[in-house]
């Protein structure tokens, strides 16, 4: 149908307009409210009329009536033009407000779930909630095992100026998962004072998991007597990608142009004038930690105690061997004695492990004077390493200078303290880890061992050089 077109009239003004059927605002009325008024005047009545298309029916009341209300408080002005345009704006949100709280009520109401939805013929059909999950039992967890333990270090029977020559147990799998089977072996090197309980260090080499020795030749070389210190870590990377840290081991490199052979202690025992002809051994493990104990002994009823220790033929070292230095290579489990004043020796006579006593170097075999057949000093403290409570060096020189010349002479060692009273010690109490290690505080790598330097170089045939990262 066609829209009529009339004549319309409001104060004064006089204005043709087509009217549509239906239309919620016909346009002539449009022109009628914005008649006589300012430009911004007309713009704020006109603001709230975006409404009606915006928002229909509910649109159009409320632009509508915004648009009307706007339009008388133009023609009163009777508060002035910044206050009437204040409250002719505040009526344009107002009418923006009301329009999007409601539609925004009335659109959550039609799309809840929870209200009766009509049907086609108009009946009211109740929403139903979806039927819950079939309940399924979990699936059974993965029992624990515990990580297998990392490998250790054997110490290193051959160590050049430039590294060492590392040998280590194969790593065992103990969970049977295959995921856990090596994959490989990563070497590392660090320096003394370095943290490896955030990170294993510095990777020096990677070796197959079949193979169990590395060569290390880069290590920085030593330049004087306190340096040259480094831990050896081997960390087991499993197939499943994880790493599994091995127990660090710690070694002092030689100087250039030297070669150091290390002799694990055979034997290292502990006699006590207290107990003369019973094994001082016996009574500390009956009643303590297995350790070595050395000086004056009031607890067990020891007396005075000193430690003996044999290496044996001194095999490793070429004929004729330009010693440069020795020394004998303790490790403190606890106690304070001072061993700055404790003095080592050289024994004439050859003894043997779990048979010596204060009075005996064997079963039927007495010392020639009790508390073991020794000579001269043979040299005092030689450094300390890692603190009051870890590695303690006496110097074994001379003594075994003598072995190189007379292989016959190697009898062992013997360290005893230079004071020898309860009442007049400097302090009581000195214990060592012995042969095998101390477990669980103290691993098998900190027994005693005798260092040996001497001049020139020694290719070891134990360890082979594994290709680096």
């Amino acid at each position: 149908m066609r829209a009529t077109s009339r004549t319309n009239k409001a104060d004064g003004f006089e204005a043709e307009v087509d009217e549509p059927n239906g239309g919620a605002l016909p346009r002539g009325r449009y022109a009628a409210m914005v008649a006589g008024l300012s430009w911004w005047q007309a713009g704020l009545v006109l603001v709230p009329l975006a409404l009606i298309p915006l928002g229909g029916a509910i649109g159009g009341f409320f632009g509508g009536m915004a648009a009307a209300t706007n339009a008388a408080l133009a023609r009163r002005n009777q508060f002035g033009s910044a206050i009437t345009a204040l409250a002719m704006s505040t009526v344009a949100l107002f009418a923006y407000g009301l329009y999007f709280i409601i539609a925004g009520s009335l659109l959550s109401w039609f799309t809840s779930g929870s209200h009766p939805s009509a049907s086609p013929g108009g009946s009211v059909l109740a929403t139903t909630a979806p039927a819950p999950a079939p309940y399924r039992s979990p699936p059974p967890e993965q029992q624990w095992k515990p990580v297998p333990p990392g490998v250790v270090v054997d110490q290193p029977s051959v160590i050049n100026a430039t590294g060492a020559a590392l040998a280590w147990p194969a790593y065992v799998n103990t969970t049977g998962s295959a995921a856990y089977d090596v994959a490989r072996y990563e070497v590392y090197r660090n320096g003394l004072n370095q943290d490896l309980s955030q990170s294993p260090g510095h990777l020096i080499g990677v070796v197959n998991g079949d193979q169990t020795s590395f060569l290390d030749s880069g290590a920085p070389t030593r330049t004087g007597p306190h340096d040259g210190l480094y831990t050896y870590l081997i960390g087991v990377r499993t197939k499943g990608g994880r790493f599994i840290q091995g127990t660090p081991l710690l070694v002092q490199l030689p100087m250039p142009g030297r070669t150091e052979v290390a002799l694990p202690a055979l034997v290292a025992d502990t006699i006590g004038s207290g107990m003369p002809n019973s094994a001082a051994d016996a009574v500390i493990k009956k009643d303590s930690t297995p350790h070595l104990e050395l000086g004056p002994d009031e607890d067990m009823g020891l007396g005075n105690t000193r430690l003996v220790f044999g290496f044996g033929p001194l095999a490793m070292l070429p004929k004729g061997a330009d010693v440069v230095e020795a020394h004998l290579s303790l490790w403190r489990s606890s106690g304070g004695n001072y061993p700055d004043q404790d003095t080592l020796y050289a024994l004439h006579r050859s003894f043997t492990g779990a048979q010596v006593t204060w009075n005996r170097a064997a079963a039927g075999r007495p010392w020639s004077r009790p508390g073991g057949d020794y000579g001269a000093p043979t040299g005092h403290l030689a450094q300390e390493v890692g603190g009051a409570f870890d590695r303690t060096d006496f110097d074994a020189t001379g003594a075994v200078r003598g072995w190189v010349g007379d292989p016959a002479s190697e009898h062992g060692l013997l360290l005893k303290a230079d004071v020898e009273s309860v009442r007049t010690a400097p302090l009581l109490g000195g214990w060592y880890v012995p042969v095998g290690g101390a477990p669980p505080t103290n691993p098998v790598t900190e027994a005693p061992e005798l260092f040996i330097t001497y001049a020139g170089t020694m290719q070891p045939v134990t360890a082979s050089a594994s290709p680096s990262p």
